[in-house]
C-alpha cells in the first residue's frame, strides 16, 4: 500500500487494479487488487436508483408489511440538522463523519448537486448510501446493496424498511459519527 499526500478531498479513482482511498487526514492510499466483480457491482447499482429528491422529515408508514422495527429504520434515515447554512462545511462535516466512523469506515464514492455517495463492504457484502444535504438538514438514503445488504422493502423516498441487522448497524455508527462531526463543528480544517 502506498500513502502519498493531497491537499483537497475529491472524489476516489480508479486506475487499472489500483484503487485511490482518501483517509481522515487527507491522505490518500492507492489500494491493490480491487475485483473488478466490486466495480461493475458499484457500477450497476449506481444505476439501478435514481435520483431521490432533497432530505426531509422521515415519515414511516405504519400500514406498510414486512418492515424493521420503526427504532431501527429512524435509527438510519431520521434526518439531521446541519447547525450551519455553509454548504462547505456541511460537506466536510459529512466525510469527516464517513471516514472517521466506528469500527470500519465508508468509502468516498462520489458526489452531485446535494449529495454524496458512500460505499461499505464486509466480506463481499456491499451497502450504498447516498446522503443527501441542504442547508438545513442531512439524511442517508439507501442507493444500493448486494448479497445481504439488499433492500427488501424500498420505499419511494429511498427509505429502506427491511435489510440485514448488519445494515442498520454499519449505517447508524456512521448516521452517529456524521451527527457528531455536524454538531462539534468539525471540519478536519485547522485555522
Amino acid at each position: 500500500m502506498l500513502i502519498c499526500q493531497y491537499h483537497t478531498i475529491s472524489q476516489s479513482t480508479d486506475i487499472g487494479s489500483y484503487r485511490i482511498r482518501f483517509t481522515r487526514n487527507r491522505e490518500f492510499q492507492v489500494l491493490r487488487g480491487l475485483r473488478m466483480k466490486s466495480i461493475l457491482i458499484v457500477l450497476f447499482l449506481s444505476w439501478t436508483v435514481g435520483a431521490l429528491g432533497d432530505p426531509g422529515p422521515l415519515v414511516i408508514d405504519k400500514s406498510s408489511k414486512g418492515r424493521s422495527s420503526d427504532s431501527n429504520i429512524e435509527a438510519v434515515h431520521q434526518e439531521m440538522m446541519t447547525g450551519t447554512t455553509d454548504l462547505r462545511k456541511i460537506r466536510l462535516a459529512i466525510i469527516d463523519g464517513m471516514l472517521e466512523t466506528r469500527g470500519r469506515v465508508w468509502t468516498y464514492e462520489g458526489e452531485g448537486d446535494g449529495y454524496i455517495l458512500a460505499r461499505f463492504d464486509y466480506r463481499g457484502h456491499t451497502i450504498v448510501m447516498r446522503i443527501e444535504y441542504n442547508q438545513d438538514l442531512v439524511q442517508l438514503k439507501f442507493h444500493g446493496g448486494s448479497k445481504s445488504y439488499e433492500c427488501k422493502n424500498l420505499q419511494e423516498d429511498g427509505v429502506c424498511y427491511k435489510n440485514h441487522k448488519g445494515y442498520f448497524n454499519y449505517t447508524k455508527n456512521m448516521r452517529t459519527s456524521i451527527v457528531s462531526k455536524l454538531q462539534s463543528g468539525s471540519t478536519g480544517e485547522s485555522s
